[in-house]
């Protein structure tokens, strides 16, 4: 069967889609949870170790934190020699407790005591003599002063792990209790920091491999997710990759996004040029600027009305069916021209790079106008709901299909940046830019359905198109996973 017959057996089976089985659900590898569910999780084993090593539930989760939350490792170790570890997690051996001398008052392991007959001592960090210091349970006191400086200094440069900040005499190994961190009068915003490094949940996310905070700055929900699991997609809507923290980058793999970012930055200039919001018309010359999401361009001077794709600019009569060719990248066309010829290689590899960069970087210009597409939608539903017997809910497919958009557009810029590191040749990459060309073709098609007045949207067009769109992009996510489990298999026989 040759290329024109499968793409002719690809169409049919496109055609029939509307008889075939629903676009099946993608089953999740994973699961996100609050806080709150973190916390319970870290309790519960913290209970667990309490349990099985016969000490307080303070100690446990001190000695969990020190384990980077192994719990086989800890047990074994400790019941090797119990001493070894409890020395190792910081703990004093003895009776002796955290002493803080205030403003006339005095507290003992967080009771608070009589000032009356404590002596003066001479702080071991500025040697002055001083009724105001601070002592954890090895005896070594500092004035409040000089212990405050210390653990701030902590905080500011050791992030999270300022929890395992140790008395400051050299080499004592005795670790600074909360309860000292409470009484010192630290600034609050430092004291924020250690609330937020000391709170049990943050320290069992960021040492278990199965868990992962949300990448966005201000969410606290988490990610628990199956080995091997990539793309995942957090309650608060941020979207990253589960494995190198990256947004979320299917199908390119980690290591050639991180490839592919060095190479942009590498060519400034070029970005520079690929990032202007300006193009001329091909047959008028007149400047055009894009303010929309769709590629689909008409020149809007009276005696042009030319119509062309705004990123190849070529005739846009020639991105329909089964003419569309604008995702490929074509080196016998550079070839074929008297300038293409002069071209050494180099600068070919350059022409290629950038077919590939300007087709990424238009759908990750693009998806900011869907962004604000989603807050413009409402108002199309306030305006169709006027004009006619359409209620709220009935016009919710206008939500549904710019969702849709969304999605199929976030996809495909990540995968010019995976088609950029495919073999050149053979029939795996004929098939992925066959449904590569059949998704964005749809896409397109899709933008153009959602930027109409709204006395022009059909409901039913808007949905069949917006249904195919998401099975074309299940269609290219397929035999992406289905070629990776190819080369797995294959390597793990050779």
């Amino acid at each position: 069967m040759d290329d024109e017959d499968e793409d002719m057996e690809s169409q049919d089976e496109d055609d029939n889609w509307v008889d075939s089985d629903p676009v099946r659900q993608a089953t999740l590898n994973y699961e996100v949870l609050d806080s709150a569910a973190c916390k319970e999780m870290a309790m519960r084993l913290v209970r667990q170790v309490g349990d099985l090593l016969s000490c307080e539930s303070e100690q446990a989760a001190i000695l969990l934190r020190q384990f980077r939350w192994d719990q086989e490792r800890l047990t074994t170790e400790f019941l090797e020699d119990p001493d070894k570890v409890l020395r190792r997690a910081g703990f004093h051996e003895g009776n002796a407790e955290t002493l803080h001398v205030g403003d006339g008052s005095v507290t003992v392991g967080g009771k608070s005591k009589r000032a009356s007959s404590l002596p003066e001592i001479q702080c071991l960090i500025c040697y002055e003599q001083t009724k105001t210091y601070s002592a954890l349970g090895c005896g070594h006191g500092f004035c409040n002063e000089c212990y405050s400086t210390f653990l701030s200094h902590k905080i500011k440069d050791e992030g999270h792990e300022c929890i395992f900040a140790t008395c400051p005499q050299d080499k004592c190994p005795v670790l600074v209790s909360d309860r000292l961190v409470g009484a010192l009068a630290l600034p609050e915003g430092l004291r924020k920091q250690f609330d937020n490094a000391n709170r049990l949940e943050r320290s069992f996310v960021d040492d278990n491999p199965s868990l992962k905070w949300c990448t966005r700055p201000d969410c606290a929900m988490a990610v628990k997710a199956r080995q091997g699991t990539l793309g995942v997609k957090c309650d608060c809507g941020t979207r990253f990759c589960f494995s190198c923290g990256q947004d979320d980058h299917f199908p390119s793999t980690c290591e050639d996004l991180k490839k592919w970012i060095v190479k942009c930055k590498d060519d400034s200039e070029t970005f520079n040029w690929l990032v202007s919001n300006t193009k001329a018309c091909p047959k008028c010359g007149t400047s055009i600027e894009k303010n929309g999401g769709c590629n689909h361009m008409t020149c809007k001077n009276s005696s042009c009305k030319y119509e062309f794709c705004w990123v190849c600019q070529g005739s846009w009569k020639d991105h329909s069916g089964s003419y569309y060719q604008c995702n490929k990248y074509d080196p016998e066309k550079d070839k074929q021209s008297e300038s293409g010829k002069k071209r050494d290689s180099s600068r070919q590899a350059l022409e290629r790079y950038l077919h590939y960069y300007t087709r990424f970087t238009n759908h990750h210009n693009s998806l900011k106008f869907e962004v604000e597409a989603k807050d413009k939608m409402e108002q199309k539903i306030k305006e169709m709901e006027q004009l006619g017997d359409n209620t709220w809910m009935d016009c919710q497919y206008l939500n549904e299909a710019n969702e849709a958009l969304y999605e199929c557009r976030y996809a495909l810029q990540y995968t010019y940046v995976y088609a950029f590191y495919l073999p050149e040749s053979g029939n795996y990459r004929h098939h992925f830019e066959m449904q590569q060309t059949e998704l964005e073709r749809q896409t397109e098609e899709l933008a153009g359905h959602l930027e109409k007045d709204v006395a022009e949207i059909d409901r039913m067009t808007v949905v069949e198109c917006y249904q195919m769109a998401k099975k074309r992009l299940r269609n290219l996510f397929d035999i992406v996973n289905s070629q990776s489990s190819e080369e797995a298999g294959s390597s793990s026989t050779s």
